[in-house]
């Protein structure tokens, strides 16, 4: 996703030392690796093992110059605590396509599956669990703070009328649920598409990772280093917006892109995905 364009802003250099904080299957990682070794080395870091193990598989080429660290990048200051500072740092704030397209992780309503849609596996709290037991008023504040819904009142008193006489368990359950509330002609996106963003955001704690992350980012890059974020929805680009104005009227960074960087057409055209990232880059002063 936008990979001729982080490339060109991050301009990775020789021996220098970059860190993908959400590495994924590694599409962009490996662009970075390729301009860097022998003598750079770049840390990739994701919650989801799955992608961890398949960015292994495919960068192992790569050698001694890459780690790879399954964490949330919400604790990057406290990973590197010894002093590490990087020439560039990378987030791609969005869903990997082989995450979607498995329908046991739930983050789909193309496809059935249970109700997860948890980055890591390890943590307990689930889509299923806010669905059915959270409070009328927590998922209506959910739908409207992380999805915009418009509708939400209607969604969730459907929801609450389906959980009465039993459990919503799987991801078409809900998109059904979700198609029935929403009245009327439809816009050119599924119905479901934005109550499926928002659960995911609460699930994983989307907004408030980055909102912490990316001042430790900041401090963690070299002079004239450079951040670079691609968001997928409004209030990701919002966040990453107002940090980065914050820390440019402090003088401790410059912002590269005054406007957010949007896909190619032909990119659009290849990966329709691509029709909703944008790309901010700034640069350590």
């Amino acid at each position: 996703m936008l990979l001729d364009e982080v490339i060109s802003f991050l301009h990775p250099e020789q021996k220098g030392t970059y860190l993908d904080c959400t590495i994924g299957a590694g599409g962009h990682s490996r662009e970075i690796l390729e301009r860097i070794v022998p003598g750079g080395s770049l840390v990739g870091i994701d919650q989801d093992k799955e992608m961890l193990n398949l960015a292994e598989k495919r960068l192992k080429n790569y050698g001694k110059n890459l780690k790879l660290i399954q964490s949330d990048f919400a604790h990057i200051s406290e990973i590197f605590k010894k002093g590490e500072r990087f020439n560039g740092i990378l987030y791609d704030l969005g869903l990997c396509f082989f995450q979607i397209r498995q329908g046991e992780r739930g983050f789909s309503f193309s496809v059935d599956g249970p109700l997860d849609m948890r980055f890591n596996q390890k943590q307990e709290l689930t889509a299923f669990e806010l669905i059915n037991k959270a409070s009328p008023e927590e998922i209506r504040r959910i739908l409207r703070d992380y999805g915009e819904e418009y509708y939400a009142d209607r969604i969730v008193s459907a929801i609450i009328r389906e959980r009465k006489f039993s459990p919503i368990r799987t991801t078409l359950q809900l998109e059904k649920i979700v198609f029935r509330a929403v009245p009327g002609k439809r816009k050119r996106i599924h119905p479901a598409t934005k109550t499926f963003q928002a659960l995911r955001i609460a699930v994983n704690k989307e907004l408030e990772s980055l909102a912490k992350t990316l001042p430790e980012a900041i401090k963690l890059l070299r002079k004239k280093g450079r951040v670079a974020v691609i968001s997928f929805h409004s209030l990701e680009d919002r966040l990453v917006k107002t940090t980065f104005r914050k820390f440019e009227k402090s003088k401790l960074i410059k912002v590269i892109t005054p406007s957010p960087v949007v896909a190619t057409q032909m990119e659009r055209c290849i990966n329709p995905l691509s029709r909703s990232a944008k790309l901010r880059v700034a640069e350590k002063e």
